[in-house]
């Protein structure tokens, strides 16, 4: 074995002080073991000085699981580029590095290490892997969907819930054009958009807006589409949120349906049908022609409450609606207005007998029996009808008057119908008195 005399005079053909300006270990051996260490290697592997190293076979500084690389054969591993393994340090366990082996020139036993401590780099792509891994966990675990999108409009990455939500396999929306996402109407729409986005000619980020999603099946459903832009490079990225909205515009639906309808009947309710009235009215205004407001008082249904309780009652004012349903027009209008309170507005008549035949076709079907269990609820309607233009400048002089109308019928004995007339003035009408 060389000595380090021999070494320092250049036996083996390097000039070791330049070797010494390596950073990482250097060492020359010679049938495996160390002839010569500098003093980073020296430092790297806590020894106390280059003696402590020399002589001995480098193999015993590697962990036991990588000696097999090492016992395989010098010249094998000269063979490869760079090689991972670990590395004892004294006094503080082992350390992972990456080492290369060269034969040094003219020289049949002897080969040249190189070794880089990479502990810092493994350990930060550990917690880079760790805090990737705990990203997918986090965006698989999300209800919203998370998608990125290329300037081309192509998908590069989808989370779980995309998948989920637009009922594809994993991975097979990848590569696909975010138009298959949306409604086949909506493809233009977007492209347009996107492409003016991208000109700089129109303001598209940070928005949250509403659109149709289209499920690999071809079913839509609304879903809500925010957009940020990620600069990666020269060239730019799209990350989209994407939510369902379904339940959300169900609840809307169902929140204006209670606001405008009768929550027993489904009927609209006094709300919708002054806002019906209104556009009623403007389209006679705008188109002339008369139109009929009917109010309907039901006959005999306060003994069906007294006798058989709320539940026969509401069962009686279910099937009321449904009958005063099939009496009108799909442009008409009934509506509950109070208990057993409606009104008709039929749109549109000739004349006013066209309201008289209304009127006649509900007072013949509220006299068939509603069924109630086993019980035969006789019932029946006392309808007041005025025509507008005719009985009122206004629809509230209008309703007033068809109000007025039904007292009447209600106190020449029920279940009938009259027309408004100025012969009936409304301080003759007893509205205190018992009608039912």
């Amino acid at each position: 074995m060389p000595s380090s005399a021999a070494l320092k005079s250049g036996e083996v053909g390097l000039d070791h002080e330049l070797l010494e300006l390596v950073s990482g270990l250097v060492c020359i051996l010679s049938e495996g073991n160390v002839v010569f260490i500098n003093q980073a290697g020296v430092k790297m592997l806590g020894l106390g000085d280059a003696d402590h190293a020399l002589g001995t076979a480098f193999v015993e500084y590697v962990e036991n699981d990588y000696r097999f690389l090492v016992e395989a054969g010098w010249d094998l591993l000269a063979e490869e580029d760079v090689l991972p393994l670990k590395l004892h340090r004294s006094g503080s366990g082992m350390f992972e590095a990456e080492i290369r082996v060269r034969r040094v020139p003219s020289s049949e036993d002897q080969f040249l290490v190189e070794a880089r401590d990479i502990s810092k780099f493994v350990r930060s792509a550990e917690s880079l892997r760790e805090r990737e891994e705990r990203l997918q966990g986090v965006l698989a675990s999300v209800a919203e969907g998370i998608i990125t999108v290329d300037e081309q409009g192509l998908i590069e990455t989808a989370n779980p819930a995309v998948d989920r939500m637009f009922g594809y396999a994993s991975g097979k929306l990848v590569r696909q054009h975010i138009s298959v996402l949306m409604a086949g109407d909506l493809h233009d729409r977007h492209q347009e958009l996107f492409g003016r986005y991208l000109t700089g000619s129109n303001r598209l980020m940070g928005r949250s807006v509403e659109n149709l999603g289209r499920r690999a099946d071809g079913s839509m459903f609304p879903m809500e589409i925010s957009v940020s832009e990620l600069r990666h490079g020269k060239s730019r990225l799209f990350t989209g949120i994407l939510r369902d909205i379904s339940e959300r515009k169900e609840n809307e639906d169902r929140i204006k349906r209670l606001a405008h309808h009768d929550s027993l009947t489904g009927l609209p309710n006094r709300n919708l049908l002054n806002d019906r009235i209104s556009h009623a009215l403007a389209r006679v205004r705008r188109h002339g022609g008369r139109m009929a407001v009917l109010y309907v008082d039901l006959d005999r249904f306060k003994p069906i409450n007294d006798t058989l309780g709320h539940e026969a009652g509401d069962a009686v004012l279910c099937e009321v609606a449904r009958r005063l349903t099939t009496c009108i027009r799909s442009s008409d209008t009934v509506s509950r207005v109070g208990g057993d309170e409606f009104v008709v507005v039929v749109e549109e008549i000739g004349r006013p007998g066209e309201a008289s035949m209304v009127a006649r076709k509900i007072i013949d079907s509220l006299a068939r029996p509603v069924i109630y269990m086993t019980h035969q609820c006789q019932i029946g309607a006392s309808i007041g009808v005025a025509i507008f233009p005719d009985d009122g400048a206004t629809m509230e002089d209008v309703c007033k008057a068809a109000d007025i109308a039904m007292y009447r019928v209600k106190h020449a004995g029920r279940n009938g119908f009259c027309f408004y007339s100025e012969n009936t003035p409304q301080d003759e009408i007893d509205y205190d008195a018992p009608i039912n």
